[in-house]
């Protein structure tokens, strides 16, 4: 993992401000002065304690394919960008603006999974209980919330992001101090180099266990074939043609790179996190294309997806929109995750 080099000096008197406000907060849920709700199922919470960048969304994919088809699993999120408030369970006629983007990208992979959004996780896990008596919920990004106790917490570290050298918010990207980690019950390094060597996880394992009985994976990300924004079943069969990538990730850089690799000339147009794309900078993105050529094409992510999708585009223009789908590896123990996640909620069932 290398040092985290994006610290803002002059904001450190800032984040010495919010590092005392949410240790403080953390201490008082840790004490009980705040009440935190439990819940007889399994409630598998998957976050991060920096902002962005970690890969939540594949992950949370990749632990709900463990489980989806021997117990009734239940996706529950934030919804972060959608144009409504409240619980919504989804359904076959949701869309990014109701639902969310990333919500909408688990609900699109994975047709068959309940995925419901609510930003205050406890009323959502009661409204989830009410109406489908799940086995097990999946808490996507809510490391934070300390409202609810999770039964089994996951914490996601970047491979590229150091937290035990980063900084608090404004000045570098924690949500928490690194102490948090010791929340964690499982604490998985994602988006590791493939060739990453055993030494090198032992080493970080080391680093970032702060009690013998964590367990610390390495994961790296895994990149599928293109497919066609409107038929997924149409992949990209040309190699090397100019790539447009448009992005409203936290981190593309391992995007450009998987695209770089496999041929492709790239030029990137890279916007906010979970930006929604305005009329006149989808004119803009036309344009750009065309400047690249009758040849290039645009490439962009399973979450941008879910929201061009959405968009009145012109046909010609979605016909030369591709998403490059991307997954995780294990680079090593991907058997005992599974096998931690089956025995967490097998727990619960011996229980009844």
């Amino acid at each position: 993992m290398k040092p985290e080099p994006g610290i803002y000096q002059f904001l450190r008197p800032l984040g010495w401000i919010y590092g005392i406000f949410t240790r403080t907060r953390n201490r008082l849920y840790d004490n009980g002065r705040l009440k935190s709700a439990s819940f007889g199922i399994p409630v598998i919470n998957i976050g991060n304690i920096t902002v962005g960048g970690t890969g939540k969304t594949p992950h949370t994919e990749y632990t709900a394919s463990l489980i989806k088809d021997r117990y009734r699993t239940v996706v529950l999120s934030r919804g972060y960008g959608r144009h409504t408030k409240g619980f919504i369970m989804s359904d076959e006629h949701s869309d990014s603006g109701l639902i969310g983007d990333e919500p909408m990208q688990i609900k699109s992979r994975f047709p068959d999974l309940d995925v419901a959004v609510c930003e205050d996780r406890t009323t959502g896990i009661n409204r989830i209980i009410g109406l489908c008596h799940p086995d097990v919920v999946i808490l996507d990004d809510a490391y934070q919330h300390r409202k609810v106790t999770p039964s089994l917490n996951i914490l996601l570290v970047n491979w590229h992001r150091d937290i035990l050298r980063d900084a608090m918010l404004p000045a570098g990207r924690l949500r928490e101090s690194a102490k948090g980690r010791c929340r964690a019950h499982i604490i998985i390094v994602t988006k590791c180099p493939s060739d990453l060597t055993p030494q090198e996880m032992d080493s970080m394992a080391q680093r970032l266990r702060v009690q013998p009985q964590q367990q610390v994976f390495f994961t790296t990300l895994d990149y599928g074939r293109p497919y066609l924004l409107d038929d997924p079943g149409q992949t990209l069969t040309v190699s090397q043609v100019p790539v447009l990538a448009v992005t409203g990730i936290a981190s593309p850089c391992l995007m450009i790179q998987e695209l770089e690799r496999m041929g492709h000339s790239v030029t990137l147009m890279n916007y906010p996190d979970h930006h929604r794309f305005s009329k006149k900078e989808i004119e803009h993105i036309s344009s750009r294309l065309e400047s690249l050529g009758p040849q290039a094409i645009i490439m962009t992510t399973a979450k941008d997806a879910a929201r061009l999708k959405d968009m009145n585009l012109d046909p010609d223009l979605r016909s030369r929109i591709y998403v490059l789908p991307v997954g995780v590896s294990f680079l090593r123990d991907a058997d005992k995750y599974s096998q931690a996640i089956i025995e967490h909620v097998e727990s619960f069932r011996k229980k009844k």
